[in-house]
């Protein structure tokens, strides 16, 4: 059967000399892995919509559910250009991708994960402070996959700063365009917060590939 879908393109990877495999975050089917046949070669029609950081509208043929999907056609609905012209922030948006991916279960639809990723692609475009954003999605993230930092850090001892507990605390729930404008944040450390969360999801997932990168070139 053939489903039209909507996906956030969160990785690539190839698959024989054509063709390529997707991971994606879907609206209906939360996360999956799909063929994409031919679009390896950069003139294939579905290169570019199936590109990380790419939100776009998938027709997926899958004859059982058991089966892998095959996209068959896309239109890109967002590339995200704008992140994706800044080395950095592109950094941090695969950062998004790949955690997004690790704690999310196949074939388990959340809508709300879904728009969490959408719009923080969208705000490491916009934000003055593009790692903030990413230590607020993380949070957000940890949270609807049933790892919340806040309650950990309110039921256990920690080494955290009790000052820094508080601005955890609202990072995790203030929305993105807050973020540049709290004044309280404009005194805390953004490395140092990122350093704890990063720390605390390395209790349940490894560490990124993408995030082993940026401390190498001393960006996070």
């Amino acid at each position: 059967m053939y489903y039209n879908i909507k996906a956030l393109i969160l990785n690539c990877e190839i698959s024989s000399e054509a063709d390529k495999i997707i991971t994606a975050y879907t609206d209906k089917w939360g996360k999956i892995n799909a063929i994409v046949p031919g679009a390896k070669k950069i003139v294939a029609k579905l290169s570019a919509a199936t590109e990380p950081v790419t939100e776009s509208e998938l027709i997926v043929y899958q004859n059982s559910q058991y089966s892998r999907p095959t996209v068959t056609g896309a239109k890109i609905l967002n590339n995200n250009s704008k992140v994706k012209q800044d080395f950095n922030r592109m950094m941090l948006a695969f950062y998004v991708s790949e955690i997004s991916s690790k704690f999310a279960p196949v074939h388990l639809q959340d809508l709300k994960k879904y728009e969490l990723i959408k719009r923080t692609w969208h705000l490491l475009a916009e934000a003055e402070n593009p790692l903030r954003v990413l230590t607020a999605f993380s949070l957000r993230l940890l949270k609807l996959s049933g790892y919340n930092m806040v309650e950990y850090l309110n039921r256990h001892y920690s080494n955290i700063k009790k000052e820094d507990i508080i601005y955890l605390k609202k990072m995790a729930n203030c929305c993105g365009d807050d973020l540049d404008v709290i004044e309280e944040f404009s005194i805390c450390d953004d490395k140092v917060m990122w350093g704890y969360v990063e720390s605390y999801m390395k209790t349940y997932i490894p560490q990124p590939s993408v995030g082993i990168f940026l401390k190498k070139i001393n960006y996070i």
